[in-house]
């Protein structure tokens, strides 16, 4: 079954997510294990890559958004 989400909720999670990852970072445990020789990625991306890329992901959302409503009264 597939559930079709609204753009606000997209962006909630988004944002959401956001804020878990953001919370993980701040751990010294994850930061420990983060710049030992061991943890690697393929692409050499990090959580703060991440991070990232979700925050432009949101802001291109939301210039969707007042895009296709210009006098700024939501979707």
């Amino acid at each position: 079954m597939t559930q079709i989400l609204s753009v606000e909720e997209i962006l909630l999670l988004l944002k959401g997510t956001d804020v878990v990852l953001r919370m993980l970072q701040a751990q010294s445990e994850y930061r420990n294990i983060e710049t030992t020789e061991e943890f690697n990625s393929s692409n050499d991306f990090n959580l703060l890559d991440v991070i990232n890329t979700l925050g432009e992901v949101v802001e291109a959302i939301e210039r969707f958004q007042s895009a296709q409503n210009p006098e700024g009264n939501g979707l």
